[in-house]
């Protein structure tokens, strides 16, 4: 049931999310309400802080591209451009050497902080020993764990030296990756033991477009165009960023035009957000995936026979199509079909009922009496792990659960509060602990197709994302030669035969592929969402 006008209104001025009467815009503009030079952004998410080095939230990331300032950004075009450095280093460029061990890093000149300090190979090597510091809550320190030192040529070069050679670290070194950290002042924070819980981390300063004006908690961030930014002054005068926690209240706020832009808006609510008038929708491939992840630990799961038959069992394309109302697309490997790593021979495990059957049936589970099958007495029961109010994946479970059962397979929904859901392994966290048989969660990778963390033997949860319990020797010759060589087509044939034995051994069932969902104001110009780590990346070019 839709949310009445009046009580979305009534919500967004306690949210001070102004649903005042908007001034009509200048002479030229589309739309009446568009108010020229700032942009409104909605969006669920709070952030815990501003600074995504001890941040928890992929948000605090998205909002970093506002005001703070990496080595490079990624674009709309699956491309790196610079930011502060000048070129990326490579084999050809000579910036990464023959043995992959040393990177050198050519800076630019001329950037400078918000309150005026010029920017240099100080603040970069603070910010390394800032992420390695254990007295700092960093989420990860992969790649920058390598780093045995840096050496600084001048102000404004730089040359890293790793223990070894690792491919994804220029990708991830202060760039777009799956932890995307920008570079931090060291005149302002070298001064601190920690940086956990300083003033900087609510109003930080950046070398970035936009400065931030006032953050008001569980209500809005404000951002003003920095004149001194080193691309010259952005488009934009303002950005309003709102935290609206309820989906159907924000579909509201964009239906009464009291906000312009909702960059990560939910696939239940895809129809709602088609029909806006004055907006316009952006459907955005990303490196995310939707996934059931099986517990192969799980004696029932350690079959493979078994893990081959649930996914023959789930008509994909149904649950693409009423879950996600087609939003979504279909992936059978943990690479999107844009990435140059991805294979577009892997194996496919296309609805077939029939050879699900057939493969419970090989692996010795008959059916019993109320059809559930049933092996040495025990039934063909598994519980299936969720997030509580997560609209997409409650109904997915739902579907999956009736899907399972058609070929004997019984599945007891049980959900979790995404605290408990996605916490630490001392924490006692569902996935990390492996309190599930199988269990939906989306993944999401960073410009690099790095992905070992999730399946090499020694990524057993603590040390990593190994929650499948998957341990396969070749796929850790596989992994180490993509991470141990910066020869693309090294690397290209290695995670071609990865995604073959993920596709062989199903340690989880791929749903699909996500895009992300952009409702925009038809009046923002220069809106190009990347397809991996943000949709931010050009903030500096929109336009109002």
């Amino acid at each position: 049931m839709p949310v009445k006008v009046l009580a979305a209104c009534s919500l967004c001025v306690a949210l001070l999310c102004a649903c005042t009467k908007v001034g009509t815009s200048p002479s030229g503009a589309g739309n009446p309400w568009t108010r020229h030079g700032l942009l409104r952004i909605v969006n669920i998410g709070e952030p815990d802080n501003l600074n995504p080095v001890i941040g928890n939230q992929q948000l605090d990331a998205d909002l970093a591209q506002f005001w703070g300032g990496y080595f490079f950004n990624y674009s709309d075009r699956n491309e790196f451009v610079p930011e502060l450095a000048i070129e990326m280093p490579s084999l050809a460029n000579r910036g990464i050497s023959a043995d992959g061990k040393t990177i050198t890093y050519h800076l630019r000149r001329g950037v400078r902080w918000h309150d005026g300090k010029p920017f240099g190979a100080d603040d970069v090597i603070f910010t390394w020993h800032a992420i390695m510091n254990k007295d700092n809550n960093v989420g990860s320190t992969t790649g920058y764990d390598l780093i045995t030192a840096i050496d600084k040529k001048s102000a404004y070069t730089i040359v890293v030296h790793l223990a070894h050679a690792y491919a994804p670290f220029v990708a991830s070194f202060f760039a777009p990756s799956s932890t995307p950290y920008p570079v931090l002042p060291a005149h302002l924070l070298a001064q601190y033991p920690n940086i956990n819980r300083v003033p900087y981390n609510t109003q930080p300063i950046g070398t970035g477009p936009f400065t931030v004006e006032r953050w008001q908690r569980g209500s809005r961030i404000v951002f003003h165009a920095n004149p001194h930014y080193w691309r010259g002054p952005p488009k934009l005068r303002e950005i309003w960023y709102t935290s609206v926690p309820n989906e159907n209240t924000i579909v509201t706020l964009l239906q009464s035009h009291d906000a312009d832009l909702e960059y990560y808006g939910s696939a239940a609510n895809y129809q709602q957000l088609s029909r806006i008038a004055g907006t316009r929708v952006l459907l955005t491939p990303f490196t995310q995936y939707g996934q059931l992840a099986l517990n192969t630990a799980n004696a029932i799961l350690a079959d493979v026979r078994v893990r081959r038959a649930l996914w023959y069992g789930i008509d994909v394309r149904e649950l693409i199509q009423d879950v996600s109302h087609n939003v979504n697309v279909p992936g059978y490997s943990d690479q999107p079909e844009f990435s140059w790593a991805y294979d577009p021979h892997v194996r496919h495990y296309d609805f077939n009922p029939s050879r699900a059957r057939a493969l419970l049936e090989e692996a010795g589970w008959k059916p019993g009496a109320d059809s559930i099958r049933v092996k040495n007495g025990r039934r063909l029961n598994l519980v299936l792990a969720d997030i509580s109010g997560l609209a997409v994946g409650n109904a997915l479970n739902v579907i999956v659960q009736r899907y399972w059962r058609e070929i004997g397979v019984d599945a007891t929904i049980k959900t979790y509060v995404t605290s408990l859901y996605f916490a630490s392994y001392g924490a006692g966290g569902i996935l990390q602990t492996g309190k599930f048989d199988a269990a939906f969660f989306s993944w999401i990778n960073g410009t690099d197709p790095d992905d070992s963390v999730n399946w090499m033997c020694d990524q057993f949860p603590p040390r990593g994302q190994n929650i499948y319990h998957l341990c396969d020797r070749a796929l850790d010759a596989a992994e180490r030669s993509a991470l141990g060589s910066n020869d693309r087509a090294v690397r290209k044939e290695a995670y071609w035969k990865i995604q073959s034995i993920l596709a062989e051994r199903v340690p989880a069932v791929i749903t699909w592929y996500n895009r992300r969902i952009s409702v925009a104001n038809s009046d923002l110009k220069n809106y190009r969402p990347a397809h991996a780590v943000t949709s931010f990346w050009n903030s500096y070019e929109w336009q109002i």
